[in-house]
């Protein structure tokens, strides 16, 4: 009853988004966010759900939350941290992509877990509002891999060292048809190595059966014409790995359920 007293005389905006104070996870979620309520521009959510598009994030965001917050136990829901959850409430009226919108949701259901809250990193946040969607489902689809293979496709000079590149990262990701643009792969793992969650690594290569075949044989059948029209080279690979650093695997285990 203490915690139902709590959403009560909370902002107006939580009763309207939740209303009935029974539904599943309000309660925990009243609980999580009395900290964050009232700092930042959470102040302007009364403003904001005047704005039909606003609301309907704010809203749309904010039940995906509570749902996540359901089956947690009372006991093991707490306080969010300012420093996690201000950032996070501050791009709930707005976010509207469901691939960003499951990743700020998701890491704010962590901070809430007394349980799970170490690994919610206040530096996440930043690093979600530098990420494209296509880069969310990128990192998605690697949570269970060890690294990510890649070759450089070379037009090479037979009998010389000497080439030209035609493709600098060919990576074996299985996501690259749910990409909106695909063609941006170069630029998507340019900026994840920059976020710190990848090490592009040209000197060494992963071992295994059927690793790289696939790339090269792919690129073998793409560039197969190129490669008829100039006698004097021929197409030729570079392996390498793509490593997933320590804090790469902290994020996606935050941000990503399972």
């Amino acid at each position: 009853m203490d915690i139902i007293k709590e959403i009560v005389e909370s902002p107006a905006v939580l009763k309207e988004i939740y209303g009935d104070l029974a539904k599943p996870g309000v309660q925990q979620a009243g609980k999580a966010l009395s900290t964050v309520i009232g700092l930042g521009n959470t102040v302007l959510w009364p403003v904001a759900m005047l704005n039909e598009k606003a609301k309907i994030s704010l809203e749309q965001n904010l039940n995906k939350y509570r749902e996540k917050l359901e089956k947690v136990p009372d006991e093991d829901v707490c306080e969010v941290a300012p420093e996690v959850g201000v950032p996070i409430a501050e791009k709930l009226s707005y976010v509207t992509n469901e691939e960003l919108s499951e990743m700020y949701t998701e890491l704010l259901a962590k901070a809430s877990q007394a349980s799970k809250a170490n690994t919610a990193h206040p530096s996440f946040v930043n690093a979600i509002n530098n990420m494209s969607p296509d880069e969310a489902i990128l990192l998605k689809s690697i949570k269970a891999m060890q690294g990510i293979p890649f070759i450089e496709v070379r037009l090479q000079y037979k009998g010389k060292n000497e080439w030209q590149t035609l493709d600098s990262m060919k990576a074996g990701l299985s996501c690259l048809p749910q990409l909106q643009y695909p063609n941006n792969i170069h630029a998507y793992m340019s900026n994840l190595e920059g976020l710190g969650f990848f090490q592009v690594r040209q000197d060494v290569f992963m071992v295994g059966k059927n690793i790289y075949e696939p790339l090269e044989n792919h690129a073998k059948v793409t560039y197969s014409q190129l490669e008829q029209q100039v006698q004097d080279r021929e197409v030729s690979f570079q392996r390498g790995k793509i490593e997933i650093t320590p804090f790469a695997r902290l994020f996606i285990n935050a941000c990503f359920a399972g």
